[in-house]
């Protein structure tokens, strides 16, 4: 399992599961001590790759997450989603 915390890794692993029919997402978000959660971790795997997402290294930008996550040619499976609503 790969652990990304560059753009550069992130753009590539995006790039890779963009190919596959379905991906798995599950999210994690800090809620103790604070007033609105606090995104910290994506967990994320497809057919070809699998890999957790640090949405907190500096300087890491999401833009390709968030075009996968808008790609419709990628049917999304989310663990809990409601939570992340």
């Amino acid at each position: 399992m790969d652990i990304i915390a560059t753009t550069a890794e992130l753009e590539e692993l995006c790039q890779a599961l963009s190919r596959d029919s379905f991906i798995a997402v599950d999210t994690e978000f800090m809620r103790e001590q604070t007033y609105w959660p606090v995104f910290c971790l994506i967990q994320i795997a497809g057919a070809s790759r699998e890999a957790i997402i640090d949405p907190l290294a500096p300087g890491l930008e999401l833009d390709a997450f968030f075009a996968l996550m808008a790609d419709s040619r990628v049917l999304k499976v989310f663990h809990a989603a409601l939570q992340d609503i």
